[in-house]
């Protein structure tokens, strides 16, 4: 791929340094909005030597929400469980829970990687590859950047913001001097990805141990699998123990039959390996930024956080923070952002950041001495909520808690959802998001004069900024005017979810959380609630 620089403005909202799956996310997500973005990545193109694997569920829906979501789960591998060995005697495993809202996908990084980038050129946007940033200030209005191209020519641009979505050595992080907090695992590991023939099934990830749990000389080998025509492409990875301890830079990537020589001991009899398609050694470390934002700069993704891959969490957790940060941003590009919205992002992020790095760095302990136990709910990201944000607002009180959503929370999905004269019924989910707040009202038979009152408050807003929808209780019907649409909760499902009562609503960030809920909502409170974020 060739990189050029035609068409780069000199001057942007967001100048995006970076186009890794956390980079391209941003990127889309601000383009969808109409935000002026400007993505650069010093690399002159792809390449498929890349180690994340796993999408969650949750990741999965912002997919939905940008439209990519097909494309991805026709490139993955639908993960049905876990199953685990130790000493070649088969040791349990679980399957994936049917009932979540979408299953867990073994997805090979440069796929993520093609799958947003097409996604962000639908869009209008694109990728300056070959450009890397080398210096930047913030002045009392911009941030001043100064890149240099794949020839050596030099260009400066001017933007709002900057993102660094630049990896765990970025550049961005360092030149603002925040402290990358953490250390590095003394163990070496390798990683092949190639053909693996046994009698055990693609559609399932494998952890296989050798030796005694807690003793010496202990190993274990992890399994998962990668799409690929023949439906036995895997990719094994395991610590190298003769070389624990040293820099894994002295070694080069192992060949087939060293691959073969370390692992077969590891796996089934019988088990037989070929076709490497790339192979590697590295270190895993576990660190965090002390600060996710600085001025007018911020970090995302590996630049603010890295940490062991147990339980796939690294990438998801990155491209959840550009999820997050991408809304804040638009508001901000288009004048509408409370000032102190854009604080929310390290406010909201860095918590689940810390927390992402504490337990996957117990839980690779507990890997290394073979003790390790099966991933669970947590793993899914479905849970990760701002319940204590500073732009959340339940105004239930102290009965919140009991209640199945509360504000911060994601918000569920529901559905079947029935509208007026539409014969296919629809999920909650395809009406959130879009880079759009949604206030939703609930009512027994018929919308209220009220929940009216409260879209006339949303209507002094810009028209881009929300949707609004009545949702009636089953058994109730929709009718045809269209001044407050409605939808008709035809399986009491969105009641359960949301522990709804005649009169209630709620507003849903464009992220997918909820930002306010109120049993008895008023103009007034609402009004209250939108003044965090919006500068009204």
């Amino acid at each position: 791929m060739i990189a050029i620089s035609r068409g780069m403005d000199a001057n942007v909202d967001v100048l995006v340094v970076g186009a890794g799956p956390v980079g391209l996310l941003l990127a889309t997500e601000l383009v969808r909005d109409g935000v002026k973005a400007l993505s650069i990545d010093a690399m002159t193109g792809r390449t498929f030597f890349s180690k994340a694997l796993g999408i969650t569920p949750r990741t999965l829906e912002i997919f939905d929400d940008l439209g990519v979501l097909h494309d991805a789960i026709d490139r993955g591998v639908w993960i049905e469980g876990v199953s685990a060995f130790a000493n070649g005697e088969f040791a349990g495993g679980m399957d994936i829970p049917e009932e979540l809202p979408f299953g867990s996908l073994s997805l090979a990084q440069y796929e993520t990687e093609r799958v947003l980038e097409r996604g962000l050129q639908r869009h209008g946007g694109r990728v300056h590859y070959g450009w890397a940033l080398t210096d930047f200030r913030e002045t009392a209005d911009c941030v001043e950047a100064a890149l240099t191209g794949p020839g050596g020519e030099t260009r400066s641009v001017a933007c709002r913001w900057l993102v660094g979505c630049d990896g765990a050595h970025s550049r961005v992080r360092s030149s603002l001097g925040v402290a990358f907090e953490g250390g590095r695992y003394p163990q070496t590991f390798t990683l092949a990805d190639l053909e693996v023939e046994w009698d055990l099934p693609h559609n399932r990830m494998y952890r296989f141990n050798l030796g005694e749990p807690g003793q010496p000389g202990g190993r274990i080998l992890a399994a998962v699998p990668v799409y690929s025509p023949t439906g036995k492409r895997f990719r094994l990875s395991t610590v190298i123990p003769e070389v624990a301890g040293m820099n894994e830079q002295e070694f080069p990537a192992p060949s087939l039959a060293e691959v073969i020589e370390l692992m077969s001991p590891l796996l089934p009899a019988g088990t037989k390996l070929s076709s490497l398609h790339w192979s590697s050694v590295y270190r895993v470390s576990h660190r965090i930024a002390a600060e996710y934002s600085r001025g007018r700069a911020f970090l995302a993704g590996d630049a603010a956080h890295i940490h062991p891959p147990v339980g796939g969490q690294g990438m998801n957790t990155g491209l959840q923070d550009a999820h997050n940060l991408a809304w804040k941003l638009s508001l901000a590009a288009r004048g509408l952002a409370a000032p102190s919205l854009l604080e929310t992002y390290e406010e909201e992020r860095r918590p689940v950041g810390l927390d992402v790095v504490e337990n996957t760095s117990r839980a690779m302990a507990e890997v290394l001495d073979q003790r390790h136990a099966l991933p669970g709910l947590r793993e899914t990201q479905l849970l990760i909520a701002y319940r204590d944000s500073s732009i959340v607002c339940d105004e239930r009180g102290d009965t919140a808690p009991d209640a199945p959503v509360v504000a911060g929370d994601r918000a569920p999905d529901a559905g079947p959802l029935q509208r007026c004269r539409v014969a296919q019924p629809f999920r909650l989910h395809e009406l959130t998001g879009k880079g759009r707040h949604l206030l939703l009202g609930y009512f027994a038979e018929t919308a209220t004069g009220d929940f009216a009152l409260l879209l006339d408050v949303l209507n002094e807003l810009p028209p881009d900024f929300t949707s609004s929808y009545a949702i009636l209780a089953q058994g109730g019907a929709a009718s045809l005017d269209n001044r407050v649409p409605c939808f008709v909760d035809v399986a009491g499902k969105f009641a359960a979810e949301y522990g709804a009562t005649p009169g209630m609503a709620w507003l849903i960030r464009p992220d997918g959380h909820v930002g306010w809920c109120s049993t008895r909502p008023t103009v007034t409170g609402l009004r209250e609630y939108l003044r965090r974020i919006v500068a009204i």
